[in-house]
């Protein structure tokens, strides 16, 4: 077993590492979609003010971005030319769709 306090030493468990994350960040973006995707549908089903109240706020609160950390400027680096895969424009634009339930999403299909 590695110890935490040490580095592996290669740039092979480097690159794993940043595919681990990766793979944490689709989770992480999935799951936002899920919340915004939820907060829509209930606002509909929800009297006047409560459904505007959510629906000003169907982006708040969502997982918190990581592109001042050094090792996930690492991993931006390694994996998508130094852009931060949470807040490309297409995420954004695909987020803005979500809130004003202009799509559906399948799991599949993301990223």
């Amino acid at each position: 077993m590695v110890d935490s306090n040490q580095s592996c030493g290669d740039d092979n468990c480097l690159y794993d590492f940043c595919l681990l994350i990766d793979l944490l960040v689709k989770d992480i973006m999935y799951l936002e979609d899920e919340v915004v995707k939820t907060r829509y549908d209930l606002s509909t089903h929800l009297e006047y003010p409560y459904n505007i109240c959510l629906q000003s706020d169907i982006l708040s609160d969502l997982a918190a971005r990581y592109s001042d950390n050094l090792k996930y400027k690492t991993y931006m680096k390694l994996l998508y030319a130094n852009q931060d895969p949470m807040e490309s424009d297409d995420r954004v634009v695909h987020l803005l769709m979500l809130a004003g339930g202009d799509i559906k999403i399948e799991p599949e299909s993301l990223y």
